[in-house]
């Protein structure tokens, strides 16, 4: 029986690594060993992979990448898909880029069914500069079509991803976007440049990751696209984004984006900002949630009075909710000029004044709370305006006339309650000094507000 069962075991390994082993690159001459050039046999197994769509698998290895890796297009399939997959092992296979812009790129294919390099996964590789003081990017996502780049890591490059090329002949570009695109579960460390920087794209899906100690975080949209929208559908979700330096690159920085969300991120000690939606140059962002993030800045920003994590600028349909920071303030006073429908409820600052307002200085929030005080005896009123003055029913006041009022009430008024000439009806009329307490009269308003009994004399029905 263990023979029988050996040997069903022997041959579905067999198997498995012959179908794993169709696309290893080692079988395709790469070494591995962080010195030889593997980027021509690299570059013959995606090519053969890319014939009928396959697995590039990277055993454990330190590969040395000397010109960039390119996925072209595929003329092979009416579908015009790849479905080609990169797959490593985590931190144990490396691509060192050595003198390339970028380790890996599609590429447009002009003789191809589909101009773009049409459905990739990358998996479980880890992306680097063989020298660190001469840097390279990580992937060129400029050409690729439902691009899903998951559990990798981007250490000590330029750019992560990137995806700002364009096509065409010189002089004559015409402007592109990349669709469906997935970057999840990635860490993004020590970059020079943009770890994530897209300028034109459809459908993209941001979440998972870590971006840390780098200049500048995630960028989607550039200033020259403000006449369209540079992305439509994104959503940047339970990322954390910490550590970034004074660069003036912030850890989000977005331009023109029509429907999007920036949902469950945890920010910290990001010394260029925070989140910023700044279309610049005539452009404009729609259909907007910021929602449910934990922001913590700096020493500096907080101290400054002005700085809040969240910049706004043209934004119109925006819903800014149950978010909190550590900071007295979460929308920045650079926050200008916002469109309409923009909406704040339900976020939390360290600010014991802030009582839900979105924070700001200690004028702002004086000048707010006085205008909540001054409105409150003003809710639910109903005024009717004619020659002989303002006559109306106010919830608070009771009947209206003009500046004076006649209401009902169970006591007497407390002091600061009132203006001079308003009558309060006693609703439980009682005997007091031999007359019946039927309500008060308020002689002077003010804090010290002033009210005097009003008492008829008993006289009995007959």
């Amino acid at each position: 029986m263990w023979k029988k069962h050996g040997l069903v075991l022997f041959i579905l390994t067999f198997g498995v690594l012959c179908i794993a082993g169709d696309f290893n690159v080692k079988k395709f001459g790469a070494s591995g060993d962080g010195s030889a050039d593997d980027a021509p046999a690299i570059q013959k197994a995606i090519d053969a992979a890319l014939a009928d769509g396959g697995t590039v698998y990277f055993p454990a290895g330190r590969y040395r990448i000397k010109s960039t890796l390119t996925v072209a297009g595929n003329s092979a399939h009416a579908d015009s898909i790849n479905w080609i997959t990169l797959r490593g092992e985590g931190g144990g296979s490396k691509l060192l880029g050595d003198g390339v812009e970028y380790i890996l790129a599609g590429r447009p294919n002009p003789g191809a069914t589909s101009l773009w390099m049409n459905g990739i996964r990358v998996e479980g590789l880890t992306f680097s500069s063989y020298d660190v003081k001469n840097r390279c990017g990580g992937i060129d996502a400029s050409f690729m079509l439902r691009a899903y780049v998951t559990s990798c890591n981007f250490i000590r490059l330029n750019s992560g991803i990137a995806s700002v090329r364009e096509y065409g002949a010189e002089g004559a570009k015409s402007r592109h976007s990349i669709w469906i695109v997935r970057i999840a579960d990635c860490i993004f460390s020590r970059n020079s440049d943009w770890p994530i920087n897209i300028r034109r794209s459809f459908d993209v899906v941001i979440t998972n990751n870590v971006i840390e100690h780098g200049n500048g975080g995630i960028q989607v949209g550039f200033e020259e696209d403000a006449a369209d929208a540079a992305c439509n559908t994104l959503r940047i979700e339970n990322n954390v984004i910490e550590g970034l330096n004074a660069s003036g690159k912030a850890a989000i920085r977005l331009r023109c984006i029509v429907g999007g969300r920036i949902v469950g991120n945890y920010f910290e000690a990001n010394h260029g900002g925070d989140v910023e939606i700044m279309p610049k140059k005539g452009g404009w962002s729609r259909g907007f949630v910021i929602a449910s993030n934990t922001f913590q800045p700096t020493q500096k920003q907080r101290d400054t009075g002005v700085y809040g994590p969240v910049k706004l600028e043209k934004a119109i349909d925006t819903s800014i909710y149950n978010n909190f920071t550590t900071g007295p303030r979460l929308l920045h006073s650079d926050s200008k000029p916002l469109g309409r429908n923009v909406v704040m409820f339900g976020n939390a600052m360290n600010n014991p004044h802030s009582m839900g307002f979105d924070g700001a200085t200690e004028q702002e929030r004086r000048v707010y709370e006085q205008a909540v005080a001054a409105n409150e005896i003003n809710r639910n009123r109903f005024i009717l305006n004619g020659t002989q003055g303002a006559v109306g029913i106010d919830s608070n006041r009771g009947v209206t006339f003009d500046r004076n009022s006649v209401s009902y009430a169970a006591a007497a008024p407390e002091s600061g309650q009132g203006s001079p000439g308003d009558f309060v009806f006693n609703r439980k009329p009682e005997m007091k000094d031999g007359k019946i307490v039927i309500g008060w009269y308020c002689l002077a308003g003010g804090k010290d507000s002033k009210w005097v009994a009003v008492g008829v004399d008993a006289v009995e029905a007959k």
